[in-house]
């Protein structure tokens, strides 16, 4: 018998887990709860949809202190509980409990006490998030007799009232959204979490439209539709909420719900980057979720670390629980590939190399005009990346950070097919076409296409990583009647310092590296771009727009890498018949010469040669087949 393989059950203990101090952001929440004791909020949180760093006096329930409405909506979920209950069971000082109560009684007073005001300030998905964070802390109000019988009464009352508007007023578009799963997972975790308040007609009506929402918003490869993992995180986070709540609670987990959230966590590692931080893609922050992949693991795949954190609601939610505890699986896989979604991921831990390539559908208005897209990281350093949100309000910020312009996209005639026409929707959508994906032992590639059927041009990138020595070959086709001018973004991180060493070479420099980018367009500009790692904060940094003026079709490259590793890069006409053929569009040869070591010659056959001979030579190298790499000499 194999005893690594063996199972055994073991109960989930937040005290225990709470006074080793394996609960990540503990910090946070002790600085935060206090705030609160002196009535000043500040929504930081990592998992706080739309946080803000400023801290405010609460003088109102109904008036924004930062004209951000987004600011209410969060003060009405009331996730700041979550820092009381952890504070109370640090410290286990009462005060902290006695403000939850004051806190879930001012709610009740401002919003749901008097019938001019019920349910008119109120929306369903803040309802949904409340339920859920009343959940566990009402329990210890109720069993250290915070509170009495009078005012379980009304808290039950109100639970019932909201579980019911929340019914009441789900529409079917939530289905398709992160609405409806925060709105499903609020009834079932209070309802788990507090039997007999909420009626039984009502948690099951949740319990079967969770079961489809989950059905219908994650593909089989796991991924969300509304391609933003920040969206993502929470409809996993959520209904991991449920699973924890009904394994404490001694309620069955339909295996319909666990499938699609194993599905999830397969993906959930590479949605991080190798710094830690949560890929922004869409409407996203750069947030940590390493807290969140560990509990997600101990609760779905009983798999128990002993030297991570664990994310304190979740583990809350699950005390007492019984988990089978079953041996670590520490295989891992550097791709993933989800065809479905569009979406390409490559992680090397070892080397801290990370890219993640972008060409699907647009999903909610949480989507970004992207189609094409590439993030890359080389030894633990953001190179490309994507600027984030910073807003919900309908402004220029908003709509610059949501279109192509904000994106490492290539646009022809200054525009970019998708066009975002206010905070949520689209005047004009890409349309993309055929993805490819292809790993060898040499190089990776990913080959993606859209079309803007207005302008009537079709883009097509072709992407080579070729993994030895950390090079990022970029290979562009326009193809668009006429004449036209083709630009390409490229969005820097902060930490980069940018010179133009010749209008083809530029030097990019960090805090660890140097790298040499290499292109072969002919008008370079650096412009101001605007980037916020979270929702209202913003920075600086640098975009680099390389363009050229084209007719009919243009063929390009960019190609990145280390400037120890790279020297120089070069377009090479091809030779067929023994004549050279500058029909780029049917082959297009570059060469890498490295430092010290054998030139890389990359071959692009974009378009099918139909007559004559169809073997192209670059340097001597014969080339057939739609994307080539081969090694070429000193």
């Amino acid at each position: 018998m194999n005893l690594n393989n063996m199972e055994e059950k073991r109960k989930i203990n937040l005290k225990s887990l709470v006074h080793e101090g394996r609960i990540s952001y503990a910090k946070d929440y002790l600085q935060n709860a206090k705030l609160v004791l002196n009535n000043q909020f500040r929504f930081q949180h990592a998992y706080d949809m739309e946080p803000s760093p400023e801290i405010y006096q609460l003088n109102s329930w109904l008036k924004s202190p930062n004209g951000d409405p987004e600011w209410l909506y969060v003060l009405k979920r009331q996730e700041y509980l979550q820092d009381l209950l952890y504070s109370y069971l640090q410290t286990n000082e009462v005060k902290y409990l006695f403000e939850i109560k004051t806190l879930i009684f001012e709610w009740l007073k401002n919003n749901d006490m008097q019938d001019s005001i019920r349910y008119k300030t109120w929306r369903t998905i803040d309802t949904g998030i409340r339920l859920l964070n009343w959940s566990k802390p009402l329990s210890y109000l109720i069993s250290k007799e915070i509170i009495n019988s009078e005012e379980i009464t009304q808290i039950n009352d109100s639970v019932k009232r909201q579980a019911k508007y929340l019914r009441d007023n789900y529409i079917e578009k939530y289905d398709l959204s992160n609405w409806g799963v925060l709105i499903t997972t609020g009834i079932l975790t209070f309802s788990a979490e507090h039997p007999d308040i909420i009626s039984s007609q009502i948690a099951d009506w949740a319990l079967k439209k969770l079961i489809q929402e989950l059905k219908l918003q994650i593909d089989e490869t796991g991924l969300q539709w509304e391609q933003s993992p920040l969206y993502f995180i929470e409809v996993f986070r959520s209904s991991l909420s449920v699973v924890a709540s009904f394994k404490a609670n001694g309620e069955p987990v339909p295996q319909d719900i666990i499938v699609v959230l194993k599905r999830m966590l397969q993906v959930c590692d590479y949605l991080v980057k190798p710094n830690g931080q949560l890929l922004q893609q869409g409407d996203t922050d750069s947030i940590k979720i390493d807290d969140l992949i560990a509990t997600a693991k101990y609760l779905l795949d009983g798999q128990y670390y002993p030297d991570v954190y664990y994310d304190f609601l979740l583990i809350s939610l699950a005390d007492n629980a019984e988990v089978d505890f079953a041996s670590q699986d520490l295989t891992t896989k550097k791709y993933y590939d989800s065809v479905i979604s569009g979406n390409f991921f490559f992680k090397d831990t070892s080397k801290k190399d990370y890219w993640h390539i972008y060409n699907g559908n647009l999903g909610s208005g949480h989507g970004h005009a992207a189609s094409g897209h590439i993030d890359l990281v080389i030894n633990n350093e953001d190179i490309f990346l994507d600027p984030g949100r910073y807003t919900y309000v309908n402004s220029h910020e908003r709509r610059n950070l949501k279109s192509g312009y904000s994106h490492n996209v290539v646009l022809v005639d200054n525009s970019f097919p998708t066009v975002p026409l206010n905070s949520w929707k689209f005047s004009t959508v890409v349309s993309n076409q055929r993805n490819e994906v292809q790993h060898f032992k040499k190089f990776d590639s990913v080959k993606c296409s859209y079309i803007d059927k207005k302008a009537k041009y079709i883009v097509t990138r072709y992407y080579i990583w070729i993994k030895a020595h950390e090079i990022m070959v970029v290979v562009d086709v326009v193809e668009n009647t006429g004449k036209h001018l083709q630009s390409d973004n490229w969005i820097f991180s902060p930490m980069c310092k940018m010179k133009e060493i010749t209008r083809s070479q530029i030097k990019i420099s960090t805090e660890k590296n140097e790298y040499y980018l290499f292109h072969s367009l002919k008008k370079v500009e650096f412009e101001k771009q605007i980037i916020s790692d979270r929702y209202n904060q913003l920075q600086d940094t640098f975009k680099l727009i390389i363009s050229d003026k084209f007719e009919n079709n243009n063929v390009s490259y960019t190609v990145i890498g280390k400037k120890d590793v790279i020297e120089n890069v070069e377009h090479v006409n091809s030779v067929r018949n023994g004549k050279v053929d500058t029909s780029d569009i049917h082959n297009y040869g570059l060469v890498i010469s490295l430092k010290g070591k054998k030139k890389i010659t990359v071959d692009i056959q974009h378009q099918n040669t139909i007559k004559g001979n169809k073997l192209y030579f670059i340097n001597n190298l014969p080339f057939y087949g739609n994307i080539g790499v081969k090694e070429g000499f000193q």
